[in-house]
């Protein structure tokens, strides 16, 4: 990968997203099969996959490009909101992994189509609210794309993800086809490349742009950061998830230096997680447990078998 690759993407910010594909028609280059290991990689993974989205998103809060959006929206600014709009999110995803996005009529492809709607919305209503146009462009939607496979791709291993390097490649493969149905060109495309360039290029994204800006963060960072972490809390009625220690362990993760010192407590929820880590990674029936689980609270029952 070429140094100035983060540059590339970089191009796209005065781009606007492509329109939807047209439904009826499949890519003449798709490879179902490598698409379909993908998806299976994923639900084999579902859990911690799921765990890998949550932090890369509590970190992504320090990225503007990516909170004003969300504040501009004011669907997540209290724990109750966040919980229903990032639960509705990754339910999403979900429908995506476990669905058929290339069927026009199937739950996947409707679900698919509606994100690119709300993208599109959410743009065409800051542009009427006189805010800045550099949302939702093509470089905005690289670093999505990045948001959503970067832990997951970068730290398999210390996730507890189970598959090899061609397991990997087929995952970025799958994003590759989802990067082109949220409207991503080519050239925006983190994925189009194959798992080494993505891979590259989250490492770029989080080394030059999300962990320099968890020192600087930008306003509602820690009020939309904190609205999430307590949504999470409203599952559970236990608080297992602060910001301070989702980016603790994250940083943990990436094996980088901690921004601030966390407190007992936070240290007790950063072991916490790590536990589960290891006995997802080690026990299958902890495993297979958390996968369930997970599933229940995502993926639509017509979907598990």
């Amino acid at each position: 990968m070429s140094l100035d690759r983060l540059e590339q993407l970089r191009n796209g910010r005065s781009k606007d997203l492509d329109i939807f594909p047209d439904p009826e028609k499949v890519p003449v280059d798709l490879d179902m099969q490598r698409f379909n290991n993908g998806r299976k990689f994923f639900q084999d993974n579902v859990s911690m996959c799921v765990l890998g989205m949550f932090c890369s998103l509590v970190a992504g809060f320090s990225v503007v490009n990516l909170l004003e959006p969300l504040v501009f929206t004011n669907k997540s600014n209290t724990a109750k909101k966040s919980l229903n709009r990032y639960l509705d999110t990754v339910r999403h995803v979900a429908l995506w992994h476990y669905g058929d996005i290339w069927d026009p009529l199937s739950l996947a492809r409707k679900s698919i189509k509606k994100v690119y709607d709300m993208h599109t919305h959410a743009r065409d209503s800051m542009k009427k609210a006189n805010k800045t146009n550099r949302h939702f462009t093509q470089y905005d939607m690289s670093l999505v794309q990045a948001g959503f496979i970067g832990f997951i791709i970068m730290y398999p291993d210390r996730l507890g993800l189970r598959g090899s390097r061609s397991h990997l490649d087929d995952f970025v493969y799958f994003w590759r086809w989802i990067g082109f149905f949220s409207g991503i060109r080519d050239e925006n495309n983190i994925c189009i490349n194959g798992f080494e360039d993505a891979y590259q290029i989250c490492k770029q994204v989080e080394d030059e742009i999300v962990y320099p800006a968890l020192f600087n963060p930008p306003d509602h960072f820690n009020s939309m950061a904190k609205a999430f972490t307590e949504g999470l809390s409203l599952l559970t009625n236990v608080t297992l998830y602060t910001p301070e220690s989702v980016i603790g362990f994250s940083l943990d993760m990436a094996r980088k230096k901690r921004i601030k010192d966390v407190d007992f407590l936070d240290s007790c929820r950063i072991i916490y997680l790590k536990i589960i880590v290891i006995l997802v990674k080690y026990c299958s029936c902890f495993r297979s447990m958390a996968n369930r689980l997970t599933e229940s609270l995502i993926v639509p029952n017509k979907f598990i078998f």
